[in-house]
């Protein structure tokens, strides 16, 4: 009886809205950048239960008439119902859609943006000042991001359902979570995803637009805040944490701790921030993987300090290859954090210091933009120091560019200089990069020079290979089909790298050319040939060449920055062989995640990489990783993950990294040096719940420890004045 009353309930909003507010069924002309609405205020809060009905009849309403992908009028019509009530934007969307919805998330979180999606994009400031994006999956979990800060988590409304032409979602954002820097005109963005098709229908329209989320090309939403008293600036957010740990006394017993972040505004539009004896525990992620690499890995930054206060550094207008100064990751812990970060105009800036044991790690940056639909002009001076008993360093940068873009083309050129204790002849450590470039929304074209000095190695960066001084030279193009086409889209990638260190010797080559083929039925090919070569420390010029191929399933679809939108569950089987150090390298990697019943999802994944030699001294090799994880969404506001990792055979070597048959000592100190044996697994568990001012994790183990870490954590965070990463 319930389940047929939710039924008739669905298809009555159905008709009215289809007969009785009778906008979204009325042809409308995709709309400019610059087009502007009044958001009316509505008498009472309209129906947040995902049907649209007459409690919407008097919200603003708009049309997505465009596909941003693809450049052509959007194929399936989705309305918007825009209104505003005791300090909320109330947001509805009403998505027509044959093809089956991917709605695989159940719980809040990023992997709303695998499934089908609506989003609102919103810029209080126009280009200047933060920007905000809320989304909402079929089924009405929500996701949220914010250039203030990565971890930004208010708590806000989102319910979804079916609809027998597709589904509609209601939203409910509080303004208060919004810095909006004292203006009443938003710059705003409706758009809304479709996985099967790719399609991405948006409200305004630019052909010059190369990323949806760029608010030149925004609307405007008027009148925000009307008949609501908002403060002048965000309250502050004080953050402590209790942490309760049971561990065997083999790696220190248990134990338990207290701690505290917090955000204090100083501004309408800045934040003093500080933290105090931070703890990690909870926030690992399982970044091990055994897939062959040129340099030594990148790994991404997990501790909630560096993703807020660091999130403003190193953001070029452009840059290829290019160090690092700032690498958060090799910070080590430290004992007490402060920070400022915040806009003023056209201006960014954010400074920190972070203390430790004898080591103090602080950087500075400011960064000025300005961006419109004629231009776009950036600038960004960086310092980022080191300060223990034994060494200081101070690495600081000037990158700049500019690009007219109504004519695609465009300059830039980054410059850098390394200074300290270990730097004995500065001219040897200054770093360039500069040339010309052509950035359209399908096709970036650009040729650059590149100089890196000998000793140009900032001890809180991260650069692949100094010594070098060289040009490359690359282009990407996406080719996309029409709609009853079987083929999406075709990606295309090609460059060249030539680099020569100082005496002349050829330091680093490289040439690749990769396509990627998407299909209608969500099915991707990707072809590639990369062959490359590195000199050594040592003298040596040893190759790493990577040709191959991956066929997957729901893996996503490539844009033109190169990197896949990928689903909640992409399977596929990946490829490459070639030429590696002193032999040759094959490796292959098989992943493929399985819903196995409603909010219950296994991945499973088995990479394999063989090391072939004849070389004198060196054997063959081959290294095996296994990983298998279980995601159980409970509901919108708590997740349950299991993982268990095991990873079999010897290290292998970076391309340009001396192989050693080691001692155990060696193997002891360092299990990843290479040559040495690894025989270990790693199991994991957590539980994370996340709802209104409280935050719990219930955690065992470290999946990002290369063994299992034997100790159980209980984590409480209590969020008091604003909300997470407000």
């Amino acid at each position: 009886m319930h389940a047929r009353a939710s039924g008739l309930r669905v298809l009555t909003a159905v008709v009215l809205v289809s007969a009785g507010l009778g906008f979204c069924l009325a042809p409308v002309m995709a709309a400019e950048p610059g087009t502007a609405i009044d958001v009316p205020v509505l008498t009472a809060e309209p129906s947040m239960d995902g049907v649209v009905d007459a409690s919407w009849s008097h919200a603003a309403k708009i049309s997505l008439e465009m596909d941003f992908t693809y450049k052509r009028p959007a194929a399936e019509r989705t309305a918007v119902y825009v209104g505003q009530e005791n300090g909320y934007l109330d947001v509805a969307f009403v998505a027509t859609q044959r093809e089956s919805l991917t709605e695989v998330q159940e719980t809040n979180g990023s992997s709303v943006e695998g499934d089908d999606y609506v989003a609102v994009a919103l810029s209080p400031q126009g280009t200047h000042g933060f920007s905000y994006v809320f989304f909402a999956n079929p089924r009405g979990a929500r996701y949220q991001t914010s250039t203030e800060n990565s971890a930004y988590s208010p708590q806000w409304t989102a319910v979804g359902v079916k609809t027998p032409t597709g589904y509609s979602v209601t939203m409910r954002i509080p303004l208060n979570v919004i810095r909006n820097g004292g203006s009443s005109s938003w710059s705003a963005q409706f758009s809304r995803y479709v996985v099967a098709t790719n399609g991405l229908a948006v409200w305004t329209f630019s052909p010059q637009a190369s990323q949806v989320t760029d608010p030149t090309f925004f609307g405007t939403l008027r009148g925000i805040g009307t008949g609501s008293r908002s403060p002048s600036r965000p309250p502050a957010r004080i953050q402590p944490y209790l942490l309760a740990e049971r561990a065997p006394r083999s790696i220190g017993g248990s134990t338990s701790r207290i701690g505290l972040d917090a955000s204090i505004p100083v501004s309408p539009t800045a934040s003093f921030l500080t933290s105090l004896h931070p703890d990690y525990s909870n926030v690992e992620i399982d970044q091990q993987t055994i897939a062959p690499t040129a340099f030594p890995r990148q790994y991404s930054e997990v501790r909630p300090f560096f993703t807020q206060a660091a999130s403003f550094f190193d953001g070029w207008f452009s840059c290829s290859d290019c160090p690092n100064p700032l690498y958060t990751p090799g910070i080590p812990t430290f004992r007490q954090g402060y920070a400022i970060e915040g806009t003023q105009g056209p201006l960014t800036y954010a400074a920190f210091d972070t203390i430790g044991d004898r080591r103090v790690d602080d950087a500075q940056v400011v960064n000025y933009s300005n961006e419109n639909e004629q231009h776009a002009i950036g600038v960004e001076l960086q310092r980022v120091g080191v300060d223990t008993p034994s060494f200081i360093d101070d690495v600081t940068t000037l990158d700049t560019g500019y690009a007219d873009l109504r004519s695609h083309f465009g300059a830039y050129f980054n410059v850098g200089i390394d200074r300290g204790t270990l730097v004995t002849d500065p001219q040897e450590a200054n770093y360039f990069e500069g040339g010309p470039l052509y950035i359209a929304p399908t096709q970036i074209f650009g040729v650059n020079y590149q100089r890196i000095g000998t000793q140009f190695n900032p001890v809180d960066g991260y650069v692949q290979q100094t010594n070098i001084a060289g040009y490359e030279a690359f282009g990407k193009k996406i080719f996309n089909f029409s709609a009853q086409s079987i083929l999406h889209d075709i990606y295309a990638l090609a460059f060249y790298t030539k680099y020569d260190n100082d005496e002349r010797l050829l330091a680093q080559v490289a040439s690749a050319m990769q396509v990627n083929v998407d299909f209608r039925n969500l099915l991707t090919v990707h072809l590639y040939a990369n062959s490359q070569g590195v000199l050594t420390s040592g003298g040596e010029f040893l190759p790493f060449d990577a040709n191959g191929f991956a066929i997957g399933y729901r893996m996503g679809y490539a844009n033109i920055n190169g990197s896949n939108s990928t689903t909640s569950t992409p399977s596929y089987v990946s490829y490459s062989a070639g030429p590696y150090y002193h032999g040759k390298l094959d490796a292959w990697t098989y992943l493929t995640t399985v819903p196995l019943r409603h909010h219950l999802t296994l991945a499973l994944e088995t990479d394999e990489d063989r090391y072939d030699t004849v070389y004198p001294g060196e054997h063959a090799a081959t290294q095996w990783l296994e990983r298998a994880s279980l995601d159980w969404q409970l509901n919108r506001y708590a997740e349950f993950d299991l993982g268990v990792r095991r990873i079999v055979g010897p290290n292998l070597p970076n391309a340009f990294q001396a192989l050693g048959f080691s001692s155990p000592s060696v193997c002891f100190a360092n299990p990843y040096y290479p040559g040495c044996m690894v025989n270990a697994g790693n199991v994991s568990l957590a539980f994370h719940f996340l709802a209104a001012r409280n935050e719990f994790y219930v955690v065992y183990g470290n999946p990002n420890d290369l063994s299992t870490y034997p100790a159980l954590f209980v984590k409480w965070i209590r969020y008091i004045g604003a909300e997470k990463g407000t």
